[in-house]
């Protein structure tokens, strides 16, 4: 007969693999969060944190990010048992699944950790067709689903698993943890993304201080040189050059120095837009305006550019335009950076195209050359300041596009570039259209393309078409 007191301290016993559960969990809590607190290379980070997690707290783990734009990826994962892995990994690409309930997709929703202590009976709800027999071999019993979240933002979730191979289910404290552990990756990857964007704008500086002290010192060699040579000029008893030939002298010298300043303010002129504009303070006045008469004025501005390199400069517009809503300096401004540079890069002989059409909501506007062409890797770059090809010349601040593109952006449009080496580049860009315009209905059946018509062409006159005669003769 067993005493009383033996009868307490049976009752008082506790399985074995509780306390080794409890000492596994504040082990993995302590580890993890030196993980996350010891690197800015958040990604990795966060693949350690699964490694640590499995086996000691899930029989499998992931990581899922949310990108920029929105979307999710698949980051990392693991699984206790190496015959698993590549089951966990084939569904990649489909976590989370389109099914709203599932946690990590209410998680990232909700912003809120999520329990699910019977997941066996939740599967069909999840998941279908193929990836259905994929995750019942997984075969997790519970589930918890963690967001990472800093400063408002969510970067993703952590979906940690258990299986019937651990014997474990999760509870309250196993959520405690994991939201924990959430909470504070979360700050790690703020805190690597702070430290990058700080990284970038240390480099950026020491960028815009280097091409800044190129591009100043150019120029102001160039003064350097002119000032030495009117200074030598105008010492006494120098019968070298007769007096034409020294005016002569003076006015290169005096020219030259007229360049190096206007060469100095561009410079400075630019630097000073783009500071507005990433300051939000980028001064546009948008107002109803006519795109033939942006189209006219971008190649009025450059046909003796284009005639002095023999290129052809022409605009056409395609089918009855809307009035768009722009500021005409600044529209003109963009203009001149994207005609400017094709009449820069693109050969005697050549030519160089403007063109307008309606893409309801906007106009949209193109401006292309028959000059080299950009290279495949280069195009992405091709908006970043200072950014010029390396087989090109250095031809000017390289601020010109990065300001167009904010110009283009402050109106609410788009721009971007395609290009084929060897082929030529073609710039576009669009612009709202006028919330008053009035367009005659047209009469083609929809799809039916307009034919172009002349608006603009350096070196031969303006051919109007007879429609838009006609609408200025009864506005």
């Amino acid at each position: 007969m067993r005493s009383a007191s033996s009868k307490g301290m049976r009752r008082r016993t506790v399985s074995p693999w509780r306390p080794n559960r409890a000492i596994g969990r504040w082990r993995f809590l302590a580890d993890a969060s030196a993980a996350l607190d010891t690197s800015i290379d958040y990604e990795q980070t966060l693949a350690n944190t699964v490694r640590l997690a499995v086996p000691e707290v899930a029989d499998y783990c992931v990581v899922i990010l949310v990108d920029d734009d929105g979307s999710t990826r698949w980051a990392d994962s693991a699984h206790r048992d190496p015959a698993k892995r590549g089951l966990l990994e084939s569904l990649r690409g489909f976590v989370p699944p389109p099914s709203p309930e599932h946690p990590i997709r209410r998680a990232l929703q909700t912003g809120q950790p999520q329990l699910v202590t019977d997941a066996g009976v939740q599967i069909l709800k999840w998941w279908d067709g193929a990836r259905l027999g994929t995750a019942r071999a997984l075969a997790p019993t519970s589930l918890i689903a963690v967001p990472m979240i800093a400063r408002g933002r969510t970067f993703g979730a952590i979906l940690f698993a258990a299986t019937a191979e651990s014997g474990r289910r999760y509870g309250g404290r196993d959520l405690e943890l994991a939201t924990d552990v959430g909470r504070r990756a979360g700050f790690a990857i703020d805190h690597a993304l702070l430290y990058q964007a700080a990284e970038r704008a240390a480099r950026a500086r020491e960028e815009l201080m280097t091409v800044v002290a190129h591009d100043l010192k150019n120029p102001l060699n160039t003064i350097q040189l002119a000032l030495h040579v009117l200074l030598e000029d105008d010492r006494p008893g120098d019968d070298r050059f007769s007096d034409a030939e020294k005016h002569a002298l003076e006015r290169h010298a005096l020219g030259a120095v007229q360049r190096a300043a206007e060469r100095m303010s561009r410079l400075i002129h630019d630097l000073l837009e783009v500071a507005r504009a990433d300051a939000g303070r980028l001064w546009i006045q948008p107002a109803p305006a006519d795109p033939e008469e942006l189209l006219r004025e971008a190649v009025e501005a450059h046909c003796q550019v284009a005639a002095a390199k023999s290129i052809k400069l022409e605009a056409t517009a395609e089918g009855p335009l809307p009035r768009v809503l722009a500021d005409r300096e600044r529209i003109a401004q963009v203009f001149s950076n994207l005609v400017g540079n094709a009449l820069k890069f693109t050969p005697s002989g050549g030519r160089v195209s403007v063109r307008a059409w309606r893409a309801t909501p906007e106009v949209r506007f193109a401006v292309e050359d028959t000059g080299p062409g950009i290279a495949r890797e280069d195009q992405a770059h091709v908006f970043d300041r200072f950014w010029q090809a390396n087989n090109a010349a250095r031809l000017g601040t390289g601020l010109g596009l990065s300001i167009a593109k904010a110009i283009v952006e402050g109106h609410g449009g788009s721009i971007g570039v395609e290009s084929t080496p060897g082929q030529g580049s073609r710039f576009e860009f669009s612009v709202p259209i006028a919330a008053e315009t009035n367009v005659p209905a047209d009469p083609r059946p929809p799809g039916t393309p307009h034919d172009h018509h002349w608006v603009a062409a350096c070196g031969q006159p303006w051919a109007i078409p007879p429609r838009a005669d006609a609408r200025r003769a009864g506005a």
